[in-house]
């Protein structure tokens, strides 16, 4: 383990001047900054002197110092009021958005001796909510948390199986995430059959009505030599062109809609980029082909089966 962090976290009240604004407020470390990757765009962060001191000094994430001062830089001396307490503002970290801890930019972080003696205590005085650790290197990470494990089960004393704490790492949150996108596609894929359903069963209506309308069409070109198959072909090309061209469009909108996306993202400063790929497209293309074909088949046979006479008949 390259270094440990350990933290507690609370939430409470920010003041300067008029404006106020309710945040989390994080007691940590100097170590705090390497473990969890933060960068200053200003000032510094704790050390050693604000520990032993319990000195009143604060970071403020950019969110939170453009919520209380109106904008993220130029704070670094400015007291501001914490629950009251007044502390000084030594630093403002760069913008870095939303984790599996929540937003960085949104936090305020104070001496972990500062929070435990004066905002955020705990029944226990060694008591930390969570600690943050990093591994030597990415390989190492597995055999890393079963050391974790392990020394934490020795100082709670509690048996294999009974543990009174979580140990997470990376890939466990890629494995959550994983688990939530596979639902959600499970989801949204079920949508999308219920969609091609709907709209096969509309072609297979539309070829009903078209075999009706054209049922003396039908029997004039069976009497004059047409086969049964050259029937069923006919109505399932039609069926399945009919679907093609729908699709067609369907991934021309599709493509606008993401260019539009694509634009309006790019409009409001977030780097977000739709890509519509050509094995979308292609995928696209021949299920919509294959929907009209199956369900172009029962229309398809009803009109190669009818009788001539009954069809030359028909008013």
């Amino acid at each position: 383990m390259a270094s440990v962090a350990p933290a507690i976290q609370g939430n409470g009240t920010l003041a300067f001047g008029g404006e106020k604004s309710t945040t989390t407020i994080s007691g940590v470390t100097p170590d705090y900054l390497v473990v969890r990757n933060l960068e200053l765009a200003e000032g510094e962060f704790i050390n050693e002197e604000h520990m032993l001191g319990r000195m009143s000094v604060v970071i403020l994430g950019p969110e939170t110092a453009t919520a209380i001062f109106g904008h993220p830089d130029g704070v670094v001396g400015e007291t501001i009021r914490i629950e009251g307490q007044p502390f000084r503002v030594i630093g403002v970290l760069v913008a870095k958005g939303g984790g599996a801890f929540g937003s960085e930019d949104n936090n305020a972080y104070i001496p972990f001796t500062t929070a435990q003696a004066r905002l955020i205590k705990r029944d226990l005085r060694d008591e930390v909510d969570v600690i943050f650790v990093q591994a030597t290197t990415a390989e190492s990470v597995p055999q890393a948390a079963d050391d974790i494990s392990n020394i934490l089960r020795q100082r709670h004393r509690t048996p294999i199986g009974d543990d009174d704490f979580t140990v997470f790492t990376q890939q466990d949150f890629l494995q959550t995430f994983e688990t939530i996108t596979g639902v959600l596609t499970i989801f949204l894929g079920g949508i999308a059959g219920i969609s091609l359903l709907v709209g096969g069963i509309g072609i297979m209506n539309i070829m009903l009505v078209s075999v009706t309308e054209r049922t003396r069409e039908i029997g004039l070109r069976k009497a004059l030599g047409a086969r049964k198959k050259d029937i069923l072909l006919q109505f399932l090309t039609e069926s399945s062109l009919l679907s093609l061209f729908g699709g067609i469009i369907g991934i021309l909108f599709g493509w606008l809609i993401a260019f539009v996306v694509g634009q309006v993202a790019a409009a409001t400063g977030n780097n977000f980029v739709p890509v519509v790929g050509t094995d979308a497209i292609l995928l696209s293309t021949g299920f919509s082909a294959v929907i009209g074909l199956f369900f172009g088949i029962y229309p398809a046979s009803r009109a190669a089966s009818l009788e001539p006479v009954e069809a030359l008949r028909y008013e």
